[in-house]
């Protein structure tokens, strides 16, 4: 990374990202499941593949929350694919959508114009979302705007940057369940499974006890075996797995299943492990 893409990327640390449109209440259901599949596709650094459910999404969808959310997501995986050019392009379109008010809009776009050289374009946004930002007084929806910040930095790849932000919000927001799943998925990302499981356990101590929560656990569990079994095979895992790693998960699975989880492998796993 440049220089001045550091000193940019540093400045936006402090300045914290605004939540997307609203929760999307203007969209559609389909629309709205296209977006969160595109979303979970950047989030996977699958660019290539979000580039087309989003493209998807600015066809078939036509509120101005799709079309705000859907050219974030385009400015994303633009960036993703190093195509900054494009990327401007579609951060311009939300920016548009959002009547020059989406953070999230202008930070896709302050990265790509640093990444191509435009130092002073670049500079002149983290200046608009600085401002921006500071007119809301609101302290939860602040820290929703550094969880977002932190979120499209895991995007990117760029995990210390998203770390930081989310370590933000949960300061001021730490009753907020969201943020702790947020850092457990940032936490499996680099495999770092007893920080994710932390959170998690945080998640339930606030009271979160669904199927969404326990759906993350099981599933992050069985990756964890996996990989440290390098075995897919439920079988094997079910050999090699020790007694309080099998007590562990089952506490999980048990949960997950008993509240509507359907999923073969875990099916299958639950009838080796569980006593």
């Amino acid at each position: 990374m440049i220089k001045t893409t550091k000193m940019f990327l540093l400045f936006a640390v402090l300045t914290p990202l605004s939540s997307q449109a609203q929760q999307l209440i203007t969209m559609s259901n389909k629309c709205f499941k296209q977006i969160q599949a595109g979303n979970k596709q950047n989030d996977e650094g699958r660019y290539q593949e979000a580039l087309t459910t989003f493209a998807k999404v600015l066809k078939d969808c036509s509120t101005k929350d799709a079309k705000e959310d859907g050219n974030i997501g385009m400015a994303i995986a633009s960036n993703g694919l190093k195509q900054y050019d494009n990327a401007v392009t579609s951060a311009n379109s939300a920016i548009k959508a959002g009547k020059e008010k989406n953070v999230t809009a202008y930070y896709a776009r302050s990265y790509a114009y640093s990444k191509l050289g435009r130092t002073e374009d670049a500079k002149a946004d983290i200046v608009r979302i600085t401002d921006l930002t500071k007119k809301n007084k609101d302290i939860k929806a602040r820290a929703g705007m550094f969880a977002q910040l932190a979120h499209l930095d895991f995007q990117l790849n760029m995990l210390a940057e998203a770390d930081t932000n989310l370590t933000k919000a949960i300061t001021l927001d730490p009753e907020n369940p969201a943020f702790y799943i947020q850092k457990g998925d940032m936490m499996i990302k680099i495999n770092n499974y007893d920080d994710a499981f932390t959170a998690y356990d945080k998640v339930l101590e606030l009271g979160k006890n669904d199927l969404e929560i326990y759906q993350i656990r099981t599933e992050a569990r069985l990756k964890q075996m996996q990989q440290k079994y390098v075995t897919t095979d439920i079988n094997e895992l079910s050999k090699r797995m020790t007694r309080q790693e099998k007590t562990t998960a089952c506490n999980d699975i048990k949960k997950a299943l008993g509240l509507g989880l359907k999923n073969l492998q875990l099916d299958l796993l639950a009838s080796s492990i569980c006593e």
